[in-house]
């Protein structure tokens, strides 16, 4: 299965690929830049891969994405504590120098680089009305990105 978001926007262009690895594994390879006109997009691709493909896991490659602001680090956390709640587990591979430079002074290289875990989370049922379905049993680590200058 192969997604593509392309928001139009005259400052930057996003490209959002998905890709199903094996069962349960998602990939998603994102290109161009992540910031104030495009991280909703890359938020809206996350949530649409976790609610509409209920995976496992999920991988984002950071490979072709040349410049990524504190927008972009808001929504890596907030799609990583989305899919945290599902039982999924995300993360992300490849990072760029100047991004995994990024997410190492913000504290965030090392959780969101982290090797998937052996055993997956168990699910359980959600609270009647979530929009995101089951929450995981034993979410192992949460991150709180209070605010990004």
């Amino acid at each position: 299965m192969l997604t593509i978001y392309s928001p139009q926007t005259p400052s930057a262009q996003l490209r959002i690929d998905t890709s199903n690895v094996m069962p349960g594994l998602v990939r998603v390879a994102v290109a161009g830049e992540i910031d104030l006109s495009t991280s909703d997009v890359l938020h809206a691709g996350l949530l649409a891969v976790l609610s509409a493909q209920l995976p496992e896991r999920i991988e984002v490659d950071l490979a072709k994405v040349t410049f990524m602001d504190c927008g972009g680090l808001t929504v890596l956390v907030a799609a990583g504590k989305a899919a945290a709640r599902t039982g999924c587990q995300l993360r992300i591979t490849n990072p760029q120098p100047i991004i995994r430079r990024v997410l190492d002074l913000t504290g965030l290289l090392e959780i969101l680089t982290a090797r998937f875990d052996q055993t997956l989370p168990v699910a359980t049922s959600s609270a009647p009305g979530s929009p995101i379905g089951p929450t995981a049993r034993n979410v192992t680590q949460s991150v709180d990105l209070l605010a990004c200058v």
